[in-house]
């Protein structure tokens, strides 16, 4: 069984799959506009509720697959410390996955019936600080730069790949959240982090945090 889970922005999303990535329950928390996270509080206790649902123990996950950057400094960081103690105690291999890897595969999904072939579009992830975004292009995911809005208007986009919580106003967005059956997917296909390397995994938060002096 696959466990897949985002806790890279304000929500929380959790999934459980079957080893063909079937979708078997999920958990969608959406955080108000006054909580500072809801990932603490929530990710281990949902976690634990479906796999009750679906009478399934934590020994019964094989893989758990994770975002693992870019986004929320605190998000990613409870997200990868609860991965890293579940794999330690259930033997699961841990699946890292940066958000804009998947937010491509699910795009490359959904326009591959049509005949549409994924171009240089811009992979736009939101920021940190509201008038920023971390952006990469569809033939390079993997090279994610955080920058500011305005310098996203200046390359004069007309279309891009985006998660749902963007909003570019002028960017005809392919509008969709990093989905976690294609996590799941993607965890068959991922080799996994070794015991080894999972140990010393860090989120990748794609830019350098600077405390503000007042």
């Amino acid at each position: 069984m696959i466990l897949a889970f985002d806790t890279s922005l304000r929500d929380l999303h959790i999934g459980l799959f079957s080893d063909r990535a079937e979708p078997l329950a999920e958990f969608h928390g959406i955080a108000s506009e006054h909580d500072r996270g809801i990932h603490d509080a929530l990710l281990a206790q949902k976690t634990s509720d479906l796999l009750n649902e679906i009478h399934a123990s934590p020994k019964d996950i094989s893989k758990i697959a994770l975002i693992i950057g870019p986004g929320s400094f605190t998000g990613l960081r409870i997200g990868l410390s609860f991965a890293k103690g579940l794999a330690y105690g259930s033997g699961a291999e841990i699946i890292p996955l940066l958000a804009h890897k998947v937010l491509l595969k699910e795009y490359s999904k959904k326009t591959s019936d049509d005949g549409h072939q994924t171009l240089d579009f811009p992979i736009l992830y939101p920021g940190y600080e509201k008038d920023s975004v971390y952006i990469s292009f569809a033939n390079d995911p993997e090279n994610i730069r955080y920058i500011k809005i305005s310098e996203v208007r200046k390359m004069n986009i007309k279309e891009a790949i985006t998660s749902s919580e963007m909003d570019l106003g002028n960017i005809i967005s392919h509008s969709t959240s990093v989905n976690l059956q294609t996590m799941a997917e993607m965890a068959i296909d991922n080799r996994p982090s070794t015991i080894d390397s999972s140990d010393s995994l860090e989120p990748f938060y794609g830019t350098d945090f600077k405390p503000t002096v007042r």
